[in-house]
Order: C-alpha cells, then structure tokens, then sequence
C-alpha cells in the first residue's frame, strides 16, 4: 500500500466533497450500487465535473482524465492511484 502524504489526503478528502456535493445538486443523496445508476448520477453531474477537471488539468488532459475518472465510476481514490506523478502533483499542488 501506498502511504500518502498530509497535504494529499486532504485534497483527496476534499475533492471526493466537492464532487458528492455536485451529486447532491443534482438530487442525488448517495452513491448508487447499481453501475447503471452511477453512470446516470455522473452524467448529470457532467457540466460541474467538467469544469473542475479543466480548472485543475486543463482542457485536453481535463477531458482525458475526466475519462479515466469515469471509468473508475467515480471512485476518487482508484482514480487519484491511477495518475501518473505530474498529474498526481497538479491535483494536489493547485488550489482549485
């Protein structure tokens, strides 16, 4: 397992926050089991989900990555495990 640091695990804390409160604007009040729900859930959440990934990557590695996200169904932490060390960097370094 891999020990994260500090700073990390508060951005990964927020990050997941913001994303559950997007979720929640749109009427969601919690992470759904069925994978079909979850793909709705995000879909609905597109335009803010877009717009924090550009804000923290850019628009060509916000969408590539906003990809990835959604093929991780959401899950911040799998996803976070999966960037490479730059982008790692970008998430945590920025204050978005």
């Amino acid at each position: 397992m891999t020990a994260l640091a500090p700073n990390t695990v508060s951005k990964l804390y927020y990050f997941d926050n913001r994303i559950k409160s997007f979720y929640e604007k749109n009427g969601y009040s919690n992470v759904p089991f069925d994978g079909n729900k979850i793909q709705k859930m995000i879909e609905d959440s597109q335009l803010e989900l877009n717009a924090l990934f550009y804000k923290i990557w850019g628009s060509d590695m916000g969408y590539h990555l906003l990809d990835k996200f959604y093929d991780f169904r959401g899950n911040v932490y799998e996803f976070f495990m999966s960037l490479d060390s730059s982008n790692r960097e970008l998430m945590t370094g920025k204050d978005w």
